[in-house]
């Protein structure tokens, strides 16, 4: 029954490597070095949809977070914190990152209560502010389900490179489902280990 098991697995693994090469036409990379950025060939930040939301200003495609009032301040933080929920433009985005922008949008938030605008402001306070805004834009460049990563990769029976481009947002999507079919292969396979192991049930006479 082990190697049954074993059988089980290795054909679910050959079916996942079978759709990841039907869905890109050749070998896929790895994907989750693709996602972390250490795995590219070149990355855009051009988005391939617009986001839902329009209160988070863009400058050649990136999402450019800059507020010069109180309200126009508020307006921006509820957009980017929409935006960072399940099925929004930053959803990605790991939890130390999210406490990044939560802990930059906090201190903004005072700036604005105690100034109101950005033309009060001093020069320390000022200086803040553009300290905040920074932060937050490097972390939601990063992590933009817009952005497009492109590698090189060889199709299989061809010597010659092709380049391939794929959202942040795809190649999540894709990693996620990935990973669900391997969740269910192996709770299948528990499964099947459980029956076997119970005790037979008794034969009466």
């Amino acid at each position: 029954m082990k190697v049954s098991n074993q059988l089980v697995l290795a054909l679910v693994i050959v079916a996942l490597a079978l759709q990841g090469c039907a869905e890109t036409g050749s070998a896929r990379p790895d994907t989750a070095q693709v996602a972390s950025m250490s795995g590219p060939v070149a990355a855009t930040s051009t988005p391939v949809s617009k986001s839902t939301t329009t209160a988070i200003p863009e400058d050649d495609g990136k999402p450019v977070v800059r507020a010069d009032t109180k309200d126009h301040f508020k307006a921006v933080a509820a957009a980017v914190r929409q935006e960072m929920q399940p099925g929004g433009r930053f959803a990605y985005v790991n939890k130390t990152s999210r406490e990044t922008v939560e802990t930059r949008l906090t201190d903004m938030d005072a700036l604005f209560q105690q100034y109101g605008s950005l033309n009060k402001m001093d020069s320390t306070a000022q200086g803040r502010l553009l300290a905040d805004q920074n932060a937050i834009n490097e972390v939601l460049a990063r992590f933009d389900g817009n952005r497009r990563i492109c590698w090189q990769e060889t199709p299989v029976g061809t010597h010659f490179p092709r380049t391939v481009c794929r959202t942040l947002a795809e190649i999540q999507s894709q990693q996620q489902d990935s990973q669900h079919k391997l969740d269910q292969a192996q709770k299948i396979i528990q499964q099947q280990n459980q029956t076997n192991m119970s005790p037979a049930s008794p034969i009466s006479h």
